[in-house]
C-alpha cells in the first residue's frame, strides 16, 4: 500500500530519499533544468514537512544552476507563500477552480476573484517570482430541475431553493461548445464575473445542465489585468482542452485586437462521438466558429489594459461527429490483419472452414502481392476482404497523396486477381479507425468520401504482443473481459474482434482461434460476417467489377505480376551476386597470394638475348609520340627495333618521330612507318608483315616503359610453352579524381585478377599498354582479327586455344594516359567491352578446348565483367531502397519492420565492402615497390566512392554495348584526345631520371 502524502513528508528519510532520486533523474537526463513542484490536498500537520523539503530542493538545485517552481493554489491558508517564494525560484500561483466538482455550479475563476487572489499574493511574493496559472476549461454541472413557481393569492412566494447537485464533470472549451450546439443555447459573457456561462434542460432525463467554463476571451482579460498589477509570466491549465483562438493573443496580450484576432475560433482537438460500434461514418464535417466580442468603453482605462464585456458565438465551433454502429448484444464478427501470411493465413483458414465461420481478412497490398494464392484461397473459400493499404503505414503521419495511393494500389490488386472491389477500409495500427481527434478524423472523412467503409475493433485481443506471448485460454478470456466492461461503460461497446494472421510469428492466434469459437458458441454468441453487422451480404460489400473495370484490371494484373517479378529477381540477384562477386575475390585473393609468393622456373640463360622488334601502332599521338619512343630507346635490353605504324594520322605524328631520332632511323634501330588509316588492328598487321624477330613488344603510343619492362618481359620466351606475357599498366597521368580512380581500378581489379589467372597461365588479356608476344604464333593465329575491337583480348585467347600459356609479369612497368573525364572514360570502356563480349563470343569453343581456360577464365569473364556489371546498380538501388524502406517501415509501422530482414541485408552488403576493401588493401601489398607507384595506398580510401560510380558508369557502357551488339554498327578507333600531362613520377622515366 502506498504512503499518503502526508505520511511521505513527515518522514525525514521519505524526504532525503526522494531528494536522491530527483537528483538521479536529473543527472541522468541533463536536458531537464529544473523541477515544478505541484503537491496538493497536503494535510495541516504535513506542512512542516512540506516546507522543509522545499528548502532542501532548493538548497541542492542551486550550486547546480537548477531551477525549483512550485505549484500553489488559491485560497489555501496552509501555503506559506512567502516561505515558498523565499525557497524556489518561482510559484505558479493556480488561480482558477472558484467552483469545480465538489462545489455548487458558479464561476470557475471570477474576475474580481481572480485579481483579489493576485494582490494578496504580491503581497508576500515578488513580481519576478510569481507565474500567473490561468485556466481554460469547464465544468457541466447536472442539477435537479427546480420545481415551478406557484404563488397563492396573499401568500408570499417562497424563498428560492439551491438545486441539488446531481453530477459534476470536467468539460474541454471544445465540449462546452459542443454541448452549446447541440442543446441550441447561447453562451453569453456572465456581466458579474466575465465568465462564459450557458444552462439548458434535459427534458426527458428532467435535469438541468449547467455550464461554465473559461475560453480566450476570459484568458485575454485576466492576463491584462494582471499586466496592470506588473507580472510579466503566465502558464496555462490544461494543454489540450484549451480555446484555440488564445494562442492569437497569447505573446502580445497588451497589443492584440480582440475584436478581430478572437473572430475566428477554430475548433479544438476531441471529435464528437455518436453510437455504439466499431462500424464508422463521418455525419458532420469540422467547421470554424464566429465569435463577436464587446471592449469595455470606460476611458479611464488605458486601451492596452481594457477587458471584453461582452461574448457572443453566432456559429460554434465544431469538431467532427463520428457515428458509430453496428454493435449487436449476442454478435460477434472475426477479423484479421496483416495478412495474407504464407505460414499462418492457410491455418487459420483451415480452422475457419472447419467451425463453419465466415471471417473479414484486412489485408497488406504489399503482402497480397506476394502471396495471391493464399488472398485467391480466402476469397474463393467465401470469407470477406478489407483494405489494409498497400504497406501499412500510419497514415496520419503521410500526405493523403500517398494514403490513395495505398488504398487505390490495394484496391487495384484486388481487383486484378480477385475480379471486386472490396468496400472495407481499416487503418493499420488502430490509427483514425475510431478517431479521438480532429487530425485523426480528417483521413477518415477523406477516405469515407472514396466510397470505403471504416471498419474498427473494439475488441482487441492483442495476439500481436509476444511481450509476454499470451495463452490461448488468456487470448479468449481477454475477449471475455471486454465484452464484460461493455456492459458499464458504453462507449466501448463493440462486435469486431480484432486477430493477426500477419505481421509476425502467429502460433498464438492459430492456437487460440479454436478455444475462442467454441466459447464464443458456449456462451450464446452467433460468429457473423461484419457485412451482417450493416445489414448487407458479402456481395453488396465486395461488388463484382462492371465490363469495363474487367478490361482495366487485366492490365493491372500484369503490371503487378511483372513488378512482382522485377522485385523478386532484383533480390535474388543481390543476394546471388554479392555471395558470387564476394566468393569470387576470395577465391581470386587466394590464388593472387599463391601466385605471388611462388617462384616460376626460370628457362632463361646467360646466352639468352633474342632480337626484339616494339611495335608502336600511332594515330594522331603527335603530343606523345616522341616521349614514348624516348622511353623504349632508354630501355636496358639493347637487342631491339622499334617500329612506329602511323595509322593515317591527320596531324603531324609521323614527322614528330621522323625529326626527333634521325640517327636512329638512319641506323636501323627505329623504324618509322606510314600507312592509310584502317585501325589498330590494321596498323599492328602492316608491322608484322616486316617484323621477323622472334618476340615483339606491343605498347600504346601515349605510354612510358620504364627502363626494366623489356628485359623482364623477354626472359619468359626462353619457356618454348609460353606465347604472350601482359605488362603491368599503370596510370600515368594522375592529374584528378577520374584518372586516380583509374589507378585504383587498375591495381585492384586488372592487375590483381592478372596474378590469380597467371597461376594457370590463363591470363584473357595481354594490354595494349604493355605486352610481349611469340612473333610466330602470333602469325600462326593469322595476326590481329579486324573482325573485333578489343584486338588484345582477342589475339590473347587465340594464342591460349593454340595451347600456348599466357603469363603475367608484374615487373614490367608501362605507365599510360587514362581518360581525365567520365566522357572519355565510357568511350573507353565502350570500346573494351565490347571487344570483350565479340572475343568471348568468338572464342566460347574454348570451353570443350582449354580447361583452364573454358571453365574458369571466359565465365569469370563473362560473368563478372559482363553479366552481373549491368544488374548492379539495381543491387546498389535495392540496398538503398532496403534501407529506406525499413526507415520508413520503423517511423510509420514499427511494429513491422522487420529489423532481422534488414540486418540480413546490411551483413550482405557490408560484408561485401568489407571482403572488397580487404581484396583491395591486398591488391596494393602484392604490387612491387616501384618509385612511380609512392602513394599509391592513399588511393584505397578512394576504394568505395569508386566502386559505387563505376556501377553506375558502367552499366550504363554494357547496356550500350548490347545495344550495339543487337543493332551490329561497326566500331572505328574512336580515338580519345591526349593531353600530354603525366604524373611528376612518370614525367621522370620518361626523362631518365
Amino acid at each position: 500500500m502506498l504512503p499518503s502524502i502526508g505520511d511521505f513528508l513527515s518522514n525525514p528519510a521519505s524526504r532525503a530519499r526522494f531528494l536522491t532520486q530527483t537528483d538521479q533523474f536529473l543527472a541522468a537526463n541533463p536536458s531537464y533544468r529544473g523541477l515544478s513542484l505541484d503537491f496538493e490536498e497536503i494535510p495541516t500537520e504535513a506542512q512542516p514537512g512540506y516546507m522543509a523539503l522545499l528548502a532542501a530542493l532548493y538548497q541542492d538545485f542551486q550550486p547546480r544552476k537548477l531551477k525549483l517552481y512550485v505549484n500553489a493554489p488559491v485560497g489555501d491558508d496552509d501555503f506559506d507563500l512567502k516561505y515558498i517564494a523565499d525557497h524556489s525560484d518561482g510559484i505558479l500561483l493556480m488561480n482558477y477552480d472558484q467552483h469545480q466538482t465538489g462545489s455548487a455550479p458558479g464561476p470557475i475563476a471570477a474576475q474580481d476573484w481572480y485579481l483579489d487572489n493576485l494582490k494578496n499574493a504580491l503581497k508576500v511574493v515578488p513580481k519576478e517570482k510569481l507565474i500567473c496559472a490561468l485556466g481554460s476549461y469547464g465544468y457541466d454541472w447536472t442539477t435537479a430541475m427546480p420545481p415551478p413557481v406557484t404563488k397563492r393569492r396573499g401568500t408570499q412566494p417562497a424563498a428560492a431553493v439551491e438545486p441539488q447537485v446531481l453530477a459534476a464533470e470536467f468539460k474541454s472549451t471544445q465540449d462546452a461548445w459542443q454541448l452549446a450546439a447541440d442543446a441550441e443555447a447561447q453562451i453569453e459573457l456572465d456581466p458579474d464575473s466575465l465568465n462564459v456561462h450557458f444552462a439548458y434542460d434535459d427534458n426527458d432525463a428532467h435535469v438541468r445542465h449547467q455550464v461554465w467554463f473559461l475560453d480566450a476571451v476570459t484568458i485575454l482579460n485576466e492576463m491584462r489585468a494582471a499586466r496592470a498589477l506588473g507580472l510579466q509570466t503566465f502558464a496555462l491549465w490544461r494543454l489540450g482542452s484549451e480555446d484555440n483562438s488564445l494562442w492569437k493573443i497569447w505573446d502580445t496580450p497588451l497589443h492584440a485586437d480582440p475584436v478581430k484576432d478572437l473572430a475566428q475560433v477554430e475548433p479544438g482537438y476531441d471529435v464528437d462521438t455518436e453510437g455504439e460500434g466499431d462500424i464508422l461514418r463521418i455525419t458532420r464535417e469540422m467547421q470554424t466558429g464566429q465569435r463577436v466580442v464587446t471592449m469595455d468603453d470606460d476611458d479611464s482605462v488605458p486601451m492596452i489594459y481594457r477587458s471584453i464585456t461582452a461574448e457572443t458565438m453566432p456559429s460554434y465551433p465544431l469538431s467532427y461527429t463520428v457515428e458509430q454502429t453496428g454493435y449487436r448484444p449476442k454478435e460477434v464478427a472475426l477479423s484479421f490483419d496483416d495478412g495474407p501470411d504464407p505460414v499462418w493465413t492457410p491455418r487459420i483458414l483451415d480452422i475457419l472452414k472447419k467451425y463453419n465461420v465466415v471471417g473479414t481478412f484486412f489485408m497488406i497490398g504489399e503482402e497480397a502481392q506476394n502471396n495471391v494464392g493464399v488472398m485467391q484461397r480466402v476469397f474463393r473459400e467465401g470469407h470477406e476482404i478489407g483494405n489494409h493499404t498497400f504497406t501499412h503505414p500510419d497514415i496520419s503521419e503521410i500526405s493523403t497523396g500517398n494514403v490513395d495511393l495505398e488504398l487505390n494500389l490495394t484496391e487495384r490488386l484486388f481487383a486484378a486477381k480477385l475480379g471486386v472491389q472490396p468496400l472495407y477500409f481499416r487503418p493499420p495500427y488502430s490509427i483514425d479507425q475510431e478517431p479521438d481527434t480532429n487530425d485523426q478524423a480528417a483521413p477518415v472523412d477523406r477516405i469515407e468520401k472514396l466510397g470505403y467503409v471504416i471498419i474498427g475493433d473494439k475488441i482487441d485481443t492483442s495476439d500481436w504482443d509476444e511481450h509476454p506471448r499470451k495463452s490461448p485460454q488468456e487470448i479468449a478470456d481477454s475477449v471475455f473481459q471486454q465484452i464484460d466492461d461493455m456492459q458499464t461503460r458504453s462507449w466501448m461497446r463493440g462486435s469486431i474482434i480484432l486477430l493477426h494472421d500477419g505481421g509476425g510469428d502467429r502460433s498464438a492466434t492459430v492456437a487460440a482461434l479454436p478455444v475462442l469459437i467454441q466459447a464464443l458458441r458456449d456462451r450464446g454468441y452467433r460468429i457473423v460476417p461484419v457485412s451482417a453487422l450493416m445489414d448487407k451480404t458479402s456481395a453488396e460489400v465486395m461488388p463484382v467489377l462492371t465490363p469495363k473495370q474487367r478490361w482495366q484490371a487485366r492490365v493491372d494484373s500484369i503490371a503487378f505480376f511483372v513488378w512482382a517479378f522485377f522485385n523478386h529477381t532484383v533480390v535474388g540477384v543481390f543476394f546471388v551476386g554479392d555471395v558470387l562477386m564476394s566468393a569470387r575475390l576470395i577465391v581470386i585473393g587466394v590464388f593472387a597470394v599463391i601466385d605471388r609468393l611462388r617462384t616460376r622456373k626460370n628457362f632463361a640463360g646467360p646466352d639468352y638475348n633474342p632480337r626484339v622488334a616494339v611495335l608502336v601502332p600511332a594515330y594522331n599521338e603527335e603530343k606523345v609520340i616522341v616521349r614514348t619512343i624516348r622511353s623504349v630507346m632508354m630501355s636496358n635490353y639493347k637487342n631491339i627495333r622499334i617500329i612506329v605504324i602511323d595509322d593515317g594520322s591527320k596531324d603531324n605524328t609521323y614527322d614528330a618521330a621522323v625529326d626527333a631520332y634521325p640517327a636512329d632511323i638512319a641506323s636501323g634501330r627505329l623504324t618509322v612507318l606510314a600507312k592509310p588509316n584502317g585501325g589498330k588492328a590494321d596498323a599492328l598487321n602492316f608491322a608484322l608483315e616486316r617484323t621477323d624477330e622472334e618476340v615483339y613488344i606491343g605498347i600504346d603510343a601515349d605510354g612510358v616503359v620504364a627502363h626494366d619492362a623489356i628485359a623482364n618481359l623477354v626472359c619468359h620466351f626462353a619457356n618454348p610453352q609460353i606465347g604472350a606475357v601482359a605488362g603491368n599498366a599503370k596510370v600515368g597521368n594522375r592529374v584528378n579524381l577520374w584518372t586516380r580512380w583509374q589507378a585504383l581500378e587498375y591495381i585492384t581489379s586488372q592487375n590483381f585478377e592478372r596474378r590469380a589467372l597467371d597461376l594457370f597461365d590463363v591470363v584473357m588479356v595481354v594490354p595494349g599498354a604493355i605486352g610481349a608476344w611469340r612473333t610466330a604464333a602470333v602469325k600462326t593465329g593469322g595476326g590481329y582479327h579486324t573482325n573485333t575491337v578489343a584486338e588484345d583480348a582477342d589475339l590473347t585467347m587465340n594464342l591460349l586455344e593454340q595451347g600456348y600459356s599466357v603469363i603475367y609479369e608484374d615487373r614490367a612497368l608501362a605507365f599510360t594516359e587514362a581518360p581525365v573525364n567520365m566522357d572519355g572514360l565510357m568511350r573507353q570502356r565502350f570500346r573494351w567491352s565490347f571487344g570483350i563480349l565479340q572475343a568471348i563470343f568468338k572464342h566460347r569453343g574454348a570451353i570443350a578446348k582449354h580447361r583452364a581456360m573454358g571453365l574458369f577464365a571466359l565465365p569469370n569473364t563473362l560473368i563478372f565483367q559482363i553479366l552481373l556489371p549491368l544488374f548492379s546498380p539495381f543491387i546498389d538501388l535495392m540496398f538503398i531502397a532496403g534501407v529506406f524502406n525499413y526507415i520508413y517501415d520503423r517511423h510509420f509501422h514499427p511494429e513491422a519492420a522487420s529489423a532481422a530482414s534488414f540486418e540480413k541485408l546490411l551483413a550482405f552488403f557490408l560484408a561485401f565492402l568489407l571482403i572488397d576493401f580487404a581484396a583491395s588493401a591486398l591488391a596494393f601489398a602484392l604490387e612491387r615497390k616501384h618509385p612511380a607507384s609512392k602513394g599509391d595506398a592513399w588511393l584505397l580510401f578512394h576504394i568505395w566512392i569508386q566502386r559505387f560510380t563505376y556501377r553506375q558508369v558502367f552499366s550504363v557502357v554494357l547496356f550500350k554495348t548490347l545495344k550495339r551488339a543487337i543493332d551490329g554498327k561497326p566500331f572505328n578507333w574512336d580515338k580519345l584526345e591526349r593531353t600530354a600531362k603525366m604524373s611528376e613520377a612518370t614525367e621522370k622515366i620518361a626523362e631518365g631520371i
